[in-house]
């Protein structure tokens, strides 16, 4: 069985090719949009896949039983990145592929952001592709975008947010890999969609207390104020906005124990996911 993770160069897809071989001695096949680019996973054979390209994308994948088709990209704009990953799940049915695995946004049905509304057309796609199908709900940039709350409230000297009394859920990037080479490994995935999530909630309250300054709940005209200072693109900024209208609605705020169990081991905390993406954040 010879298993292929598209979006090899990336940092998801890159910690699903390093937590692969702990748990099979099978072939393991990386795609990647540039070749030169490439910083080797050992054992792992590297071609030449861009979902720009279906048909080079497709001979990429020949000889693969098993194809992980990372949608992660989650900035991207949705028409695009609809017809991008819908072309590659294509491209993998024509290849022969028996099981795709498709990363997916968390909790579809309470998400309202605009930027992810194309998520249940891709799983739709996915499921009526041909070969059987696993798809994987998560938002992998979770703790980055706590982490950069936690930044700006360090210089600042409080954290700002409109977020009320919201919870989230981030996840370790290392336990979400984790969970993907579990799932691309094991029998007993097929038809299924997986929440996957961090173990715990986090409030905004932590998340101060984390950055060590107070936190101030503010409304949106407020924030709008305090965002001033960043200069943010319009499109971020609303963004931005969008977000936390989920992070107050239901969005993804209560943990689900498929992370857990996928992974064998308990997760890293919520708290400990988000510190990590910290200590990278930019900071200038």
């Amino acid at each position: 069985m010879t298993i292929a993770v598209t979006g090899g160069n990336g940092e998801f897809g890159r910690a699903v090719l390093e937590s692969l071989p702990a748990r099979t001695s099978e072939p393991i096949v990386g795609t990647v949009r540039d070749l030169a680019k490439v910083a080797p996973v050992p054992g792992v054979d590297y071609r030449p896949g861009d979902f720009d390209d279906p048909a080079a994308f497709q001979a990429a994948l020949r000889g693969v039983d098993v194809a992980l088709i990372n949608a992660t990209f989650f900035g991207a704009e949705p028409a695009r990145r609809l017809a991008r990953v819908t072309a590659a799940l294509r491209a993998a049915a024509d290849a022969e592929v028996s099981r795709i695995v498709l990363t997916s946004w968390s909790d579809l049905d309470n998400a309202t952001v605009p930027a992810v509304r194309d998520y249940k057309d891709l799983e739709a796609a996915a499921t009526s592709a041909g070969p059987a199908v696993t798809i994987l709900r998560m938002a992998s940039g979770l703790a980055d975008a706590l982490a950069r709350d936690v930044v700006w409230g360090r210089a600042g000297g409080e954290l700002v947010a409109p977020a009320g009394r919201a919870a989230a859920t981030p996840a370790a990037i290392a336990d979400l890999a984790e969970a993907t080479a579990a799932v691309l490994t094991e029998p007993g995935h097929d038809s299924l969609v997986h929440e996957l999530t961090g173990p715990d909630q986090v409030t905004w309250d932590q998340l101060a207390e984390l950055a060590g300054v107070p936190f101030r709940a503010v409304n949106e005209d407020e924030y709008l104020d305090y965002l001033v200072r960043f200069a943010l693109p319009p499109t971020v900024t609303r963004q931005l906005l969008e977000l936390f209208a989920d992070f107050r609605g239901t969005w993804a705020s209560a943990p689900t124990p498929t992370l857990a169990h996928l992974v064998g081991h308990a997760p890293t905390p919520g708290t400990e996911a988000v510190a990590r993406r910290v200590a990278r954040f930019p900071t200038s």
